[in-house]
C-alpha cells in the first residue's frame, strides 16, 4: 500500500458502520458470498443426503402398511447408524472448513477491501496461511469458556444478577470480535479472548447496542424464514401426507428447511463478519490510534506495511479481568434483558388470551 492509496480512517457512529458494511457487502457481494458458499453448499448437499439415511423407519412402515410396533433392531438398522456417523463426520468437516478456513478467508478479504487493497477470491484463501488453525483453536477454547460461564449462574447473588449479561456480552460481542483479532493480529487462544474483551470494554454500552442490532437483524433474516417454513409445513402436513405420503412430506420438509437455512446463512454471515470487522477497526481507531499509525507510515513516502501495523497491538489491560463497575454494567444488562423478555411474554400472553376470547365469542 502506497501513500496515495492509504485509507483515511476515522471514528464512526453505529449507523455509519452499518452503512459502510452494507456498501462494502454490496460491492463485493458475489466474492464474499462465494468465499463461504464454495465450502458450505457442498457440505449442505451432503448433509441432506445423509439425513435420508436417518429417515425414521416408522414413516416407511406407515407407508407400506407394516406393523406399527416393530422390534428396535428393525427401527435402528445399519443405515440409521451410518447416517449418524456420516452426520457427525460432516459436522466436523463443516466446522473446520466453514468456521475455520472460510471464515478466516472472508475476514481477510473484508479487511483488505476496507483498507483499499483489492483481493481476489483465490488470494483471500491464499492469504489465510495458518490463521485458520489458530481460529479453530480459539473457537474451541471460546466454547469451553462459554460452558464454564454457565457455572457463574449458580454463584449466589452476584452470579444470579450478572450471569445473563456476562453470557450474552461474551457470546455476542467478544467471541465474534475475536475472529478479526486472530486473522489480522496473529493471536491465538486465551490472548485472543482477552484482546476481544479489552477492545469491547472500552466502549461497553456502545458495543452492546451495536451487537443487539445485529442480533435482531439475524433473527429476522435467518430465523424468520426458517420459522415461516416450519409453520407452513405444520399447517399443510395433513394435505401433503395425503398427496405425496408421510415419507414424501417428511423429505420435502427436510429439504425445504435445509435449503432455506443455507440461503439465509449465505446472505447474512458475510454481512455479520463485515460489520464485526469494521467494528474491530473502529475500536482500534478510537482507542489505539490505528488511523494515525497508517498516516505516520504513509507520510514517510515508503510502502505502508498494513499487516505489520495491524499486528502491533498493545498489551492486555492492566486493570484486571473485570472491575466492579463492569460487574455493575453486566448487572444492568441482565436486568434490561429480563425486563424486555418479561414485557414481550406479557404482550404475547395478552395477544393469545385476546385471540382465544375472540374465538370463544364466535
Amino acid at each position: 500500500m502506497t501513500a496515495e492509496t492509504t485509507p483515511h480512517l476515522r471514528p464512526l457512529r453505529s449507523v455509519e458502520i452499518l452503512d459502510q458494511a452494507v456498501r462494502l457487502y454490496r460491492q463485493n457481494f458475489w466474492k464474499f458470498v462465494g468465499i463461504i458458499g464454495v465450502v458450505q453448499i457442498p457440505i449442505t448437499v451432503l448433509t441432506i443426503l445423509t439425513a435420508f439415511l436417518q429417515l425414521p423407519t416408522t414413516i416407511e412402515m406407515q407407508r407400506t402398511g407394516l406393523p406399527v410396533s416393530p422390534s428396535p433392531s428393525t427401527i435402528f438398522g445399519p443405515e440409521y447408524y451410518l447416517g449418524i456417523g456420516a452426520g457427525c463426520l460432516l459436522a466436523l468437516i463443516a466446522f473446520v472448513l466453514v468456521q475455520g478456513i472460510a471464515t478466516a478467508a472472508l475476514t481477510r478479504a473484508i479487511a483488505d477491501h476496507y483498507l483499499g487493497q483489492s483481493v481476489s477470491f483465490v488470494d483471500a484463501y491464499r492469504k489465510v496461511g495458518k490463521s485458520w488453525g489458530r481460529l479453530i483453536g480459539t473457537i474451541l477454547l471460546a466454547g469451553l469458556i462459554n460452558l464454564l460461564l454457565t457455572l457463574w449462574f449458580i454463584v449466589p447473588c452476584i452470579g444470579w444478577v450478572t450471569g445473563i449479561g456476562i453470557f450474552l456480552f461474551y457470546s455476542q460481542a467478544i467471541i465474534p470480535l475475536a475472529i478479526p483479532v486472530v486473522v489480522l493480529e496473529g493471536k491465538t487462544g486465551y490472548p485472543t479472548i482477552r484482546r476481544g474483551w479489552d477492545l469491547t470494554r472500552r466502549r461497553f454500552w456502545w458495543v452492546a447496542g451495536f451487537v443487539a442490532i445485529l442480533y435482531l437483524f439475524n433473527q429476522l433474516v435467518v430465523g424468520g424464514p426458517s420459522f415461516l417454513i416450519s409453520l407452513l409445513f405444520q399447517f399443510a402436513q395433513d394435505t401433503l401426507s395425503e398427496s405425496i405420503g408421510t415419507a414424501g412430506a417428511f423429505v420435502l420438509q427436510t429439504i425445504s428447511e435445509t435449503l432455506t437455512s443455507l440461503f439465509t446463512s449465505l446472505l447474512y454471515l458475510p454481512l455479520q463478519l463485515t460489520c464485526m470487522t469494521l467494528l474491530y477497526f473502529d475500536l482500534r481507531v478510537r482507542t489505539e490510534g490505528f488511523d494515525l499509525a497508517l498516516l505516520a507510515d504513509s507520510a514517510i513516502g515508503e510502502e505502508v506495511d498494513v499487516d505489520a501495523i495491524m499486528e502491533q497491538a498493545p498489551p492486555a489491560e492492566s486493570t484486571g479481568l473485570v472491575t466492579w463497575p463492569e460487574l455493575g454494567y453486566f448487572a444492568l444488562l441482565s436486568l434490561g434483558v429480563v425486563a424486555i423478555v418479561a414485557i414481550l411474554y406479557t404482550l404475547l400472553g395478552g395477544l393469545v388470551l385476546a385471540t382465544m376470547g375472540a374465538a370463544g365469542g364466535l
